[in-house]
């Protein structure tokens, strides 16, 4: 029992560090859609990755998976095409699809990001080569029935009782981070699309408790990004599957001490 409560802390200490050490070069996967549809309606999703706040590093990365889930738990792998033009950014690389939802419920769009290592020595803090791993969410509601659940089958899930399409500015809400179905508590953080993720001073982080729950309070309507972090300690060796500028190509067999987990849950905030 001793040892359980010393790993789940230490895993969050370096989720909390490697929240400090992030700098403008840690990139963040979201995801956007319309939250309510009919029944036969098209809408667009939307993948991004980069930063809300500064168009420039906006790109389309390798991806793993992009994927619909419906109302009854059925997957649907999506064909994502690549944009170059999106109003609000300007000039910049992501990726969507046209999606039709069929019945009435809730479905959730998700995206999953290729792993990769990231080294905090590559932005002036001591060297600590994690493997990171990066989750993202929307749900959006179709007609008048609330049928279907909100997890992704992400390893790490942030979830919550509260219909995502139904919060409101100024509502509270409680969340729950969760590890393979287990609460951890690991670090989170809330913000709005336009403040700096990483130092924002509005920026609301901190820890989750042992039971996994959190709250943020949503100060404002509009597009919202909730996130979790948790590490797993253990070292291993990845086989880069891209090229990261510098540090590593396709093919090279790159270490790391531990694996990051993150995924962010979008909200749009009325």
């Amino acid at each position: 029992m001793l040892c359980d409560i010393m790993r789940r802390q230490l895993a969050t200490a370096m989720a909390l560090l490697g929240l400090l050490v992030a700098t403008a070069g840690a990139h963040s996967l979201w995801v956007e859609t319309r939250d309510i549809a009919e029944a036969g309606e098209p809408l667009t999703v939307y993948s991004l990755f980069g930063h809300a706040t500064s168009s420039t590093g906006i790109y389309v990365p390798l991806m793993d998976a992009h994927y619909l889930l419906a109302p009854d738990g059925a997957r649907q792998d999506l064909t994502m095409e690549v944009g170059d033009w999106l109003p609000g950014f300007g000039w910049i690389g992501y990726s969507f699809a046209e999606v039709t939802p069929a019945t009435a419920g809730d479905y959730v769009f998700a995206a999953v990001r290729s792993p990769g290592v990231y080294d905090p020595a590559w932005h002036g803090s001591a060297s600590d080569p994690r493997l990171s791993a990066s989750f993202a969410k929307a749900i959006f509601h179709v007609g008048d029935q609330k049928v279907g659940g909100w997890d992704a089958g992400f390893p790490l899930e942030v979830t919550t009782e509260t219909a995502p399409y139904e919060i409101k500015a100024s509502d509270n809400v409680s969340f729950v981070a969760k590890y393979e179905d287990e609460p951890v508590n690991a670090t989170y953080s809330a913000s709005y699309w336009t403040w700096d993720a990483h130092s924002g001073a509005d920026v609301q982080t901190g820890s989750a408790g042992e039971d996994g729950e959190f709250s943020v309070s949503f100060t404002q309507g509009g597009l919202w990004l909730v996130s979790a972090s948790y590490a797993i300690l253990g070292a291993g060796e990845w086989t880069a599957t891209y090229d990261s500028a510098g540090h590593y190509k396709v093919g090279d067999v790159v270490p790391y001490n531990s694996t990051s987990y993150t995924s962010t849950l979008s909200v749009w905030v009325k």
